[in-house]
């Protein structure tokens, strides 16, 4: 993982989530495939995610991602 990464995943063998801290409390989330920005917005991270993702949060990224790729199909 990154310095700033939070959290990564990959979804359907192509879309690839991250989650990376831009600021105390706050982050980015992106979508890619092959290398691509799909999708970013910004996302909220409970506790700074001091000691790694909060499972809510992780959560609620993966259903923006799925809510995503599924718009696209």
């Amino acid at each position: 993982m990154k310095e700033n990464e939070v959290w990564t995943a990959t979804l359907d063998e192509k879309y690839v989530i991250t989650v990376t801290r831009e600021a105390p409390y706050r982050g980015i989330l992106r979508i890619t495939e092959a290398g691509q920005v799909l999708h970013w917005e910004t996302v909220g991270l409970a506790y700074n995610a001091q000691f790694g993702p909060d499972v809510d949060d992780v959560d609620s990224w993966q259903e923006i991602a799925e809510r995503f790729i599924d718009s696209r199909k």
